[in-house]
């Protein structure tokens, strides 16, 4: 959990849970639980999205933009180093299905601050940082400040990720009870009030990979009659808890 730079692709896909199974179990030979899951099934994905007042990253979303960026602070409540709480500040870029994640691992309760930028914890952090993190704080402050932008919604759900035994970095991730809330944005708070996107009788499959799709996971997807469906659990978040009103 702690790769702070991705450049991938990413197709989705939204299946029932049946099919999911099934496409488990011809994956299996193949493939491998993630390493980092520990409960031998999944763990669990927290993500504090932020917006404009007049919703740039959800209307960019929904009308089509083929180029876009949108800010959240990412917590895996699995994946905790004893006493210290970590999250990441994440920019993740899209152009079309090319996907960039630029992101920097601070501790938990300086997540706000940091992103104020002109706190103590902001200044301190960025003394210490590495030139690639001081990059991406660059880049994060410029944005934060330029479109205001504020927590708009809580998205969270339960992730089963498996790798490629001989080439890691081509990977099918399967996210289920995919929840959303746009108050309360503690994110040691769980799922309580949340709404659910999706059935929780339908997974969201993605696909990643560098450069290409392995042939036998194409013949794969074609036996299962699995299309691509884009979805954003940003926008789709957003929808369902009807936050979009404009000031």
């Amino acid at each position: 959990m702690q790769q702070k730079y991705f450049n991938r692709f990413e197709i989705k896909y939204q299946i029932s849970i049946v099919k999911r199974d099934d496409i488990i179990r011809h994956i299996k030979p193949l493939m491998e639980l993630d390493p980092h899951v520990v409960n031998n099934h999944h763990y669990e994905v927290r993500s504090l999205y932020f917006d404009s007042p007049f919703k740039k990253s959800f209307f960019e979303k929904t009308n089509g933009i083929k180029t876009r960026v949108k800010l959240r602070i990412r917590y895996y409540p699995d994946f905790q180093n004893g006493d210290e709480e970590l999250v990441f500040i994440e920019l993740k870029k899209k152009n079309n299905e090319n996907v960039s994640k630029n992101r920097i691992l601070v501790p938990f309760g300086d997540a706000i601050n940091i992103l104020e930028n002109k706190t103590p914890e902001a200044k301190n952090f960025y003394k210490n940082a590495t030139p690639e993190d001081k990059a991406n704080l660059n880049e994060i402050w410029y944005l934060y400040k330029r479109y205001y932008l504020q927590p708009v919604c809580l998205v969270c759900y339960d992730r089963q990720p498996y790798v490629a035994k001989i080439k890691n970095r081509f990977r099918i991730t399967f996210d289920t009870n995919v929840r959303v809330r746009n108050y309360n944005f503690n994110l040691h708070i769980g799922s309580e009030g949340c709404k659910y996107v999706v059935s929780p009788n339908i997974a969201i499959m993605e696909i990643k990979f560098n450069s290409f799709i392995p042939n036998w996971a194409i013949q794969i997807l074609q036996r299962n009659n699995v299309i691509q469906q884009k979805m954003s659990k940003f926008a789709s978040g957003i929808e369902h808890t009807r936050s979009f009103g404009l000031v």
